[in-house]
């Protein structure tokens, strides 16, 4: 199974806009390099120095690393994610949620969630996502890395910061493909 890690703007106020800021800032920094497809790039020489790798480092081939990147550009607010390694549990009840997946299929902001089990009721922000969940219009997506062993920097995140006006957060999930 390939996971990934995401990383995404805390703001919503992301545009197009931001997102060719985003592929510039990436290329500039040499953390991106090639273009392999639409909004898909491989991984620059320098990823690494944005990126800490705890454990297992991604694979390195003739001087090159074997991760991508993907920028992800949605024109509404979207959730990506759940699949966890941990398991994700109700606030309050701590039952655990048998389908993460399914349960994010039904999310906008208005809704909320319910406990099959005995009923307790909330809205998503309660939930511990435990780093498995982001809600934006736009996600970078590096993979393939192992889930938590793969953390950016403060450098990236401060490079992030001054090129959107706001935090970024990560997490992780799935691949959106299988490199």
């Amino acid at each position: 199974m390939h996971y990934s890690l995401y990383l995404y703007p805390e703001s919503a106020n992301t545009t197009d806009e931001s997102a060719r800021s985003l592929r510039q800032k990436l290329v500039e920094l040499e953390i991106a390099s090639r273009m392999l497809d639409k909004d898909h790039y491989a991984a620059g020489p320098k990823l690494m120095e944005y990126i800490t790798y705890l454990g297992c480092s991604p694979n390195l081939q003739s001087g090159e690393i074997e991760s991508s990147l993907r920028i992800h550009v949605f024109d509404r607010m979207t959730v990506i994610g759940g699949t966890s390694v941990e398991t994700i549990r109700y606030p309050g009840c701590k039952h655990p949620v048998a389908d993460v997946p399914a349960l994010l299929s039904g999310y906008s902001a208005q809704s909320g969630w319910q406990c099959p089990e005995c009923g307790n009721q909330g809205s998503f922000d309660q939930i511990n996502w435990r780093k498995s969940v982001g809600c934006s219009k736009l996600f970078l997506e590096i993979s393939a890395i192992f889930p938590k062993e793969a953390i950016p920097n403060d450098n990236f995140l401060d490079q992030l910061h001054q090129l959107s006006g706001c935090n970024w957060s990560w997490f992780y999930s799935r691949s959106s493909s299988e490199d």
